[in-house]
């Protein structure tokens, strides 16, 4: 008698483990059809927004890569975007963001870190271009990413933007990004006056100029693995290694 309740014991217990795992699944599931609707909508709405102020800004804005343009310590080129990992590393992640785009901060903030740890491990090489159509908060805290760029502290500042990301509505002031700055330890006059003067304003409109010309679409966020374009954004750390590893194996 013992022998049957036991076993009806251990196929309960494996029913409910099962049952666990279905729910679990589904929630996950669930939650990446919400960020992939999420992603798509906002970046929908991005392509809309960029058309709109790249047209209404190009009376006024420098329409030429201005060669001479401060950039931050490690940018390579005039409209080149900040690095971080390893020079060496298999795969080149190119990452097409602008600061006030929600769609961004949600793709940051569910694989930002996955990004950063594979930065760390010297598997991925990143190499952030803040775009700045949006408002006019784009502009100030790309150029303030510039500076805390300068300071060595790319990733640390990344984090904080997005994560303190005000509504498309309202842009965000010199005096908030400064703030930012001590968040993470950031502490230099030389950031303050940065920030304050828009030490790299020209940089900015050369990233902007250059996302015109290498972008099939004016979108955030867009990747670009190994130079070629991620059409399917990933949702999950799981699928974003896995486009990593595929890039690696390709050479």
């Amino acid at each position: 008698m013992s022998s049957k309740k036991s076993v009806g014991d251990d196929r309960r217990a494996r029913a409910e483990q099962m049952k666990a795992e279905r729910e679990a699944a589904a929630r996950a599931s669930e939650r990446r059809t919400r960020l992939l609707v999420a992603l798509a909508v906002l970046a929908a709405v991005a392509v809309v927004v960029a058309a709109v102020v790249i047209s209404q800004q190009g009376s006024t804005a420098a329409t030429e890569i201005d060669q001479q343009a401060a950039v931050p310590t490690g940018v390579q080129a005039p409209s080149g975007g900040a690095p971080v990992g390893d020079d060496d590393a298999p795969v080149v992640l190119d990452e097409w963001i602008d600061f006030s785009c929600p769609a961004c901060a949600a793709f940051a903030q569910a694989l930002g870190p996955t990004i950063q740890d594979l930065a760390d491990s010297g598997d991925l090489r990143v190499v952030y271009h803040p775009l700045s159509f949006i408002n006019e908060g784009s502009k100030s805290a790309a150029n303030a990413f510039g500076c805390a760029v300068d300071e060595g502290q790319t990733s640390q500042y990344y984090d904080a933007l997005f994560a303190n990301q005000p509504p498309e509505s309202q842009s965000v002031t010199d005096s908030e990004l400064i703030e930012l700055g001590r968040q993470v330890g950031i502490d230099s006059p030389d950031f303050d006056a940065c920030v304050n003067d828009g030490g790299f304003a020209a940089w900015v409109n050369n990233v902007a100029l250059n996302g015109q010309q290498e972008l099939p679409q004016i979108r955030t966020p867009t990747l670009f693995l190994n130079g070629e374009e991620v059409t399917d954004l990933p949702a999950t750390p799981e699928e974003l290694v896995d486009l990593v590893e595929q890039a690696a194996s390709a050479g």
